[in-house]
This record gives C-alpha cells, sequence and structure tokens, in this order.
C-alpha cells in the first residue's frame, strides 16, 4: 500500500534534490568566473581560487544532502515501523537506523541487495559526517554484493561505478553522481517498501493507523460536527483527503459505519 509516511517523505526529498541541483549550477558558474557577488549582497566573499571554492562548497553540499536524505529516509521509517502491520516485528534494544531499515526489509521478505545497501550505505555516510571519529560501514559481504551489482547499478543509474563509489565513501570525497544515485536508490527502496506493506484489513486497523498518525481527535471531531450534516461522509470524505488521503480508500471499503 501506499502508506502516510510516503508523500512527506517524497515531497522532502523533492526540494532537497532541487536544492542540490539548484546549488550545482550556481557553482558552475562560480568556478567559471561567470557568477559575481551582487552589490546589495552584504556578505564577504573574496575566494582567492575559484575552482578551489567551489569545489569546497560542492561537497559541503552534497555532505548536507547525504545528512538530510537520511534523516527524512529516517522519518520515514519510524512512522512505518508504528503502523499496525509492524506490531509484531522485534527489534534490538536501542536500535540504530541502519538496524531499523535493515529490521523492516527483512520483516517485509524484501532481498538484500543493492537497493537495500545503497540507503544503507547512505546512512553510515551520514553517521561518518556527523561523527567524526565514526567509522560506521557496510559490512564485507554487504559491500561484496554491493559491487556483484555493478552491471544493474550501471544500467540503473547512468554508469554508476559501486567501486568508485565505496572509494569515495573511505576517502570522504563525495561526487554528485555518487550522491544523486544513492538518493536515488533511497526512494527506489521506499517505494519497494511501500509496495510490500499490506492494506489494513479492517476498520480497527484503518483507526490505528489515524491514532499512529495522531489524528485521532481531529477524526472524532470531523464525526461529531459532520453527524449533524446533510451528508455526514462528504466531512469524513475531507478528513481523509486532507490528512491521509492513502486510508481513504480502506476507509470506504470497510464503511463509515465500522469506524
Amino acid at each position: 500500500m501506499k502508506t502516510p509516511a510516503l508523500r512527506p517523505f517524497l515531497d522532502a526529498i523533492g526540494h532537497v534534490v532541487h536544492h542540490l541541483n539548484t546549488i550545482a549550477v550556481g557553482l558552475s558558474a562560480v568556478e567559471s568566473g561567470t557568477a559575481t557577488k551582487p552589490a546589495t549582497m552584504d556578505i564577504s566573499w573574496h575566494p582567492t581560487n575559484l575552482k578551489t571554492s567551489s569545489r569546497s562548497a560542492r561537497t559541503f553540499a552534497l555532505n548536507a544532502t547525504v545528512v538530510f536524505t537520511a534523516e527524512e529516509l529516517c522519518a520515514y521509517v519510524d512512522v512505518v515501523l508504528g503502523a499496525p502491520s509492524f506490531q509484531t516485528l522485534k527489534l534490538p534494544t536501542d536500535p540504530d537506523r541502519v538496524q531499523k531499515l535493515s529490521a523492516l526489509s527483512v520483516f517485509l521478505g524484501l532481498p538484500e541487495d543493492h537497493l537495500l545497501q545503497g540507503p544503507l550505505l547512505l546512512l553510515h555516510w551520514r553517521n561518518r559526517i556527523i561523527h567524526r571519529r565514526s567509522n560506521a560501514s557496510l559490512t564485507r559481504a554487504q559491500r561484496d554484493s554491493f559491487i556483484e551489482a555493478t552491471d544493474t547499478l550501471g544500467a540503473d543509474y547512468k554508469n554508476l561505478n559501486p567501486v568508485l563509489v565505496l572509494d569515495h565513501f573511505r576517502d570522504k570525497t563525495p561526487t554528485l553522481k555518487d550522491v544523486s544515485s544513492l538518493v536515488a536508490m533511497t526512494i527506489n527502496c521506499v517505494k519497494r517498501i511501500e509496495a510490500a506493506i499490506p492494506k489494513p484489513k479492517s476498520a480497527a486497523e484503518v483507526l490505528e493507523w489515524i491514532a499512529h498518525l495522531g489524528l485521532s481527535e481531529e477524526f472524532d471531531r470531523v464525526k461529531r460536527v459532520s453527524a449533524a450534516q446533510p451528508n455526514p461522509e462528504q466531512g469524513v470524505a475531507g478528513f481523509f483527503a486532507t490528512h491521509c488521503p492513502e486510508l481513504q480508500d480502506a476507509y470506504a471499503l470497510y464503511g463509515a459505519g465500522a469506524v
């Protein structure tokens, strides 16, 4: 199913990608010397070497993109893990981000392939950016599997070379291709997770989703107000359309009276 966690994730990542691409275009103008500081921009900017300054700023933007994407991925995973379908999933005590994503994927019976390893690598990269002494990394088996997917990665992500990606991860030298590809893999990983999540099977599960999203009070209020209207279902349908359209079909299937 498409869960209520998907839309916020895709919206946020869309903004992150747009910001990165805008910065990359702007920095290309800096490097070429065609960009100049506007007189009305009250900042100090006196680069001694335009190429060095541009490349350094690009690395900063790439690192920021890794961090923001990792945060949005973790927010998505946290929402999904609290959903009705995952109440029986057992997590380690105080699980970290990597453990949560891995556990979610295993619970859904998804393959531990490059589509999981890419986002895991992004999470490790985020940890190394935030924590300078971090040695977070894929396991040897995960690295080997990632490299074995060279043909698939090259075909799906414009000749991406996983060996180079892992080298850049080790050396802390991300490229625009590395980061853009890992972001795309993260999106595809999330979409695969979404496709594997079962739809609500009862009215009770719809209510559990609503409660998990912190919308129970609002839902109850809408039902009370709508009950006095000529067409009470219109108000309730509006609630789903506004707050969680992904649950609207399940609501319609099980009927207003059931919830």
